[in-house]
């Protein structure tokens, strides 16, 4: 399949890592600032959730989430690891596997971990509480904002998740899924927003959408948002509305 991918997205700009606004942009779905990577929405967990519907999936999540943390913090040596709000999935409760697997990441992921509170973390302070790791509405690192986006804030360089945007492209009369990382500009504030790094969420197509769900932006002009596909490599797209008149 990539090699067809390949074939499609050769018109466009590609690396495994673009610098947009000063920050790296990673293909693991992180941002990189420094010794800092920045990851979103991994919803451990789901599969309890599921589990409770009467969806019944292998559990596997987790090893592929501590897999991959690890390989972005081996590839970029990194020393701290910032969640960008929603590291558990269901928003009543603690459940079960929550706790399991927040446990192990915490404990397997070889870099520091600092937790953005998002709008499924409800409860989560009390699984970090057993390891110092407190549970913040925003971190700064340099002149960058890192939240989650479900609630609004002041900044002029914003770092965000929340959304799980992707792409669907059209190959050979088949439709494609791929990540992306968008940018954003709204009057004199930059805002990047990361993909989901859980591998369970399909995502929100970016080229369907009326309007987003953060209050962050809630007044962007969506044919004006720039995006960055994730397929192996890194590939600058273009704009929303450029892309919606291919």
């Amino acid at each position: 399949m990539l090699n067809v991918v390949a074939k499609i997205l050769k018109q466009f700009y590609a690396s495994s890592d673009v610098k947009v606004d000063g920050v790296l942009l990673a293909e693991e779905k992180a941002v990189v600032i420094d010794r800092v990577a920045i990851i979103s929405d991994l919803h451990l967990g789901i599969e309890n959730v599921l589990a409770e519907r009467g969806i019944f999936v292998p559990r596997m999540q987790i090893d592929e989430i501590i897999s991959q943390a690890n390989k972005l913090v081996r590839k970029y040596k990194i020393d701290k690891l910032i969640i960008a709000g929603d590291l558990k999935h269901e928003f009543s409760k603690n459940l079960p596997y929550e706790w399991r697997d927040i446990e192990k990441f915490l404990n397997e992921v070889e870099a520091r971990v600092e937790v953005v509170r998002g709008n499924h973390d409800n409860y989560l302070s009390a699984i970090l509480s057993k390891f110092n790791v407190p549970l913040v509405d925003e971190i700064k690192i340099g002149d960058w904002k890192v939240v989650h986006g479900h609630f609004n804030c002041e900044g002029k360089k914003i770092i965000m998740g929340h959304e799980h945007p992707t792409v669907k492209i059209r190959i050979e009369g088949a439709i494609y899924t791929f990540p992306c990382f968008l940018r954003i500009a709204i009057d004199d504030r930059i805002v990047i927003v990361l993909p989901a790094f859980s591998p369970f969420l399909a995502g929100s197509n970016v080229l369907e959408i009326d309007s987003f769900l953060s209050p962050i932006l809630s007044k962007v002009d969506l044919s004006n948002v720039e995006v960055y596909g994730i397929a192996d490599e890194i590939y600058y797209l273009g704009r929303i509305g450029d892309l919606k008149s291919i």
